[in-house]
């Protein structure tokens, strides 16, 4: 028997007509929602953003208002007093130092030692190299925390407590299990540009620092970024390694101004601390956004 095709009718004019508006106003529904939802998201996470803002400001000591969740009155005060005033529980200028220079060598080290992990396991095979990407990872699926007391422990036993080395020793030394999104970038370079360096007889350490530090700029610079983010988000390693007010980070010093003893006295000055933490973090983020989103996104390509 003969196969019999059943030809289908194209449809009308009026159908493509129809189905166009249909998906049109679909696209249309679904902008709307995804951006309203965005602005309430949005608006919800201002929320308390611009109540530590106003309460910076206030004259006023108290954690809760009774007049209502606005501050009665304005001042300047608690910006000026937080770099003025020390005593035994607030030392703002010196937690504010500790953590810039912790930042500034972190930055430095663990950025140099997670590009060029990254950059040997990009571009180098050797025996146990996906064994070793495979620990690592495994590694990397376990929060920091889980070691502290085993950290506490070493660092005590080799003297280390109460020291910035003891931090900047901890961070440092997992730098490399920070490599993917790094490594990643580096996948997406080609392997043309190592044959024709090569050729020109350019060794390994001028194939890294002239061709593929240059050409890895956004990814470094996010690799800096989050480097230099760590010891000003950082609060539990620093309270389990720092005994001393003195030597506190920024994060475990104004931790210890939302106690039940010292909230009310301090809270103010607490808002104005954590405006005057922030504001270069942001200032970071704004200036090197591009390079940001660029290094994370193409490093994300391929691992």
């Amino acid at each position: 028997m003969e196969n019999i095709v059943v030809k289908r009718a194209a449809p009308s004019a009026r159908e493509v007509s129809r189905k166009e508006k249909s998906l049109k106003r679909s696209r249309i529904i679904d902008a709307i929602w995804s951006n309203a939802l965005t602005v309430v998201l949005a608006l919800i996470w201002m929320i308390p953003v611009i109540y530590v803002i106003l309460f910076s400001f206030s004259d006023q000591d108290f954690f809760v208002l009774p007049e209502g969740i606005f501050p009665t009155g304005y001042t300047f005060e608690n910006y000026i007093s937080i770099f003025t005033e020390e005593d035994k529980t607030i030392m703002f200028p010196h937690w504010y130092l500790n953590t810039l220079i912790l930042s500034i060598c972190n930055c430095i080290l663990v950025t140099f030692f997670t590009v060029i992990t990254a950059f040997v396991l990009s571009r180098f095979r050797f025996k146990g190299r996906k064994a070793l990407m495979n620990i690592t990872m495994i590694l990397g699926m376990f929060p920091g925390f889980m070691s502290m007391v085993a950290v506490y422990l070493i660092l005590n036993l080799i003297g280390l407590v109460d020291t910035y080395w003891a931090m900047l020793i901890y961070w440092v030394a997992g730098a490399g299990l920070g490599y993917f999104v790094t490594k990643g970038y580096f996948d997406t370079i080609s392997n043309d540009i190592d044959e024709a360096a090569k050729l020109d007889g350019a060794s390994q350490a001028r194939l890294f620092f002239q061709i593929y530090i240059p050409l890895a700029k956004p990814v470094i610079i996010y690799t800096a970024l989050t480097a230099f983010m760590s010891p000003w988000a950082d609060y539990i390693l620093s309270s389990i390694v720092i005994t001393s007010g003195a030597n506190r980070t920024i994060g475990y010093g104004l931790y210890t101004l939302m106690t039940d003893t010292n909230i009310n006295t301090y809270f103010t000055r607490f808002c104005a601390a954590s405006v005057v933490v922030a504001l270069p973090i942001v200032a970071l983020y704004i200036g090197l956004q591009r390079f940001f989103v660029a290094g994370i996104s193409a490093g994300a390509v391929k691992g």
